[in-house]
C-alpha cells in the first residue's frame, strides 16, 4: 500500500497543503494554483512534492513534515477498529 501511495509523489497531500496556505492568509484561488502546479509537476516530473514545495516561496512558513505525514490520515484507525469490534 505504502509503494503505491508514493507513486502520487506526495500528491494525494496537496488538499492538506491548500488548506494549509489558506490558513496561512492566503486567497483559496492563489493556494489553488501553487498546490495545483506543485502537484502536477510532482506527477510529470516524478519528483517529491515536499522537494518542490521547499523551493516554492508560498510555502516557506509551513511545516511540510507534519502536513505531508501519512499518519495523519490513520489517526483514527485504531477508535473505529475498537468500535467495529464491539458491535461484532
Amino acid at each position: 500500500m505504502r509503494e503505491n501511495l508514493g507513486l502520487t509523489r506526495g500528491a494525494l497531500f496537496s488538499q492538506r497543503i491548500l488548506l494549509a496556505l489558506v490558513e496561512n492568509g492566503m486567497s483559496r484561488d492563489e493556494a489553488y494554483r501553487i498546490v495545483q502546479s506543485a502537484a502536477q509537476r510532482a506527477w510529470d516530473e516524478r519528483t517529491p512534492l515536499r522537494e518542490l514545495l521547499a523551493a516554492e516561496p508560498a510555502a516557506a512558513g509551513l511545516d511540510l513534515d507534519e502536513l505531508l505525514d501519512e499518519a495523519w490520515y490513520v489517526r483514527h484507525a485504531d477508535e473505529i477498529l475498537a468500535r467495529l469490534d464491539e458491535i461484532a
